[in-house]
């Protein structure tokens, strides 16, 4: 993104705008860095600061001094690890919103919303957003980028409210919600997570993850599948659902991680009965090969398969 990204997605708290009004935009850009990348990664290291903005060592030397006199609870140096911590009493500097930030999250961030982290946190389909607590969204990206399990306050539709243990690899959205794909360590499986019903989270620092825990050993997720999407048969002018979608032959072919195939499926309205036998003027597409759906996981989301 570009420096005006970076405007509409944060604003300077007013308590601090006048001394960050005052600063070099330059400065500024590389302040906002610093404070996104605290609060979303838990740590920020100078050599990012001298890589992304390409700038001598010395001078993000200053940045981090000046990031201190601006906010002096907001960050600590671990002398035994080289860099720099988020801390206790952390405020961000800015005021983000959410949906933006969220967006931004997904299409690469990191560098004063100017450019992408090195190595970028995972994300998938930045399409429709909802608005989940920005400190939630932190906690998660925080345990990503660190490899570290988080334990979670969370409320489910047929449990209620329970305590968890996670370890999060990616962030997605299914085009009605956001939520976090990770191992679930109550039930020794990967699950769905909505950010919006997670109702506090904490970074469990001290954590070691298992291989078994690991996002390699998600097969829903590793696995791809490819729908071969037709306009439905019932409709009689069919071109113009190809094209609406783009199709080549008539047939549009998706290649998708079985793991969000029953969300693709459910947004498009797709009747994915074998004998396309699903009624009503919302279903304008059918899957023509049902059997590449054999063995996802969440296929209860799939108009008509289990007809």
């Amino acid at each position: 993104m570009t420096n005006d990204g970076l405007k509409q997605t944060v604003v300077a708290k007013p308590d601090r705008l006048s001394q960050i009004a005052q600063l070099p935009q330059a400065t500024r850009d590389r302040i906002a860095h610093i404070d996104f990348t605290l609060l979303f990664k838990g740590e920020a290291v100078r050599a990012d600061l001298v890589d992304r903005f390409s700038i001598a060592a010395a001078q993000a030397t200053k940045d981090f001094t000046m990031y201190r006199e601006l906010a002096p609870g907001n960050i600590e140096y671990d002398q035994k690890l080289k860099l720099h911590k988020r801390g206790e009493a952390f405020e961000p500097l800015f005021d983000y919103d959410v949906v933006r930030t969220l967006a931004t999250i997904s299409q690469g961030y990191g560098d004063g919303f100017t450019g992408k982290v090195k190595p970028p946190l995972a994300c998938e389909a930045p399409y429709h957003l909802n608005k989940p607590s920005l400190s939630i969204v932190a906690k998660v990206t925080e345990a990503i980028h660190k490899g570290k399990a988080l334990r979670i306050t969370y409320v489910s539709l047929s449990s209620g409210e329970t305590t968890r243990e996670i370890v999060p690899h990616t962030l997605v959205d299914n085009g009605l919600r956001w939520h976090v794909r990770g191992f679930d360590r109550k039930h020794g499986e990967f699950r769905d997570f909505v950010l919006t019903r997670i109702k506090a989270a904490a970074v469990l620092e001290d954590s070691t993850l298992s291989e078994t825990e690991l996002e390699t050993q998600d097969r829903q997720w590793n696995r791809f599948v490819e729908l071969e999407l037709v306009p439905h048969p019932r409709i009689e002018h069919s071109e113009a659902i190809e094209l609406d979608y783009g199709m080549t032959g008539g047939v549009l072919k998706v290649e998708i991680r079985a793991a969000t195939a029953g969300y693709l499926l459910r947004q498009w309205h797709v009747d994915c009965s074998k004998a396309h036998s699903l009624q009503g003027t919302e279903y304008q597409l059918w899957l023509k090969n049902t059997p590449t759906l054999y063995g996802v996981g969440n296929l209860n989301l799939a108009p008509g398969f289990n007809e």
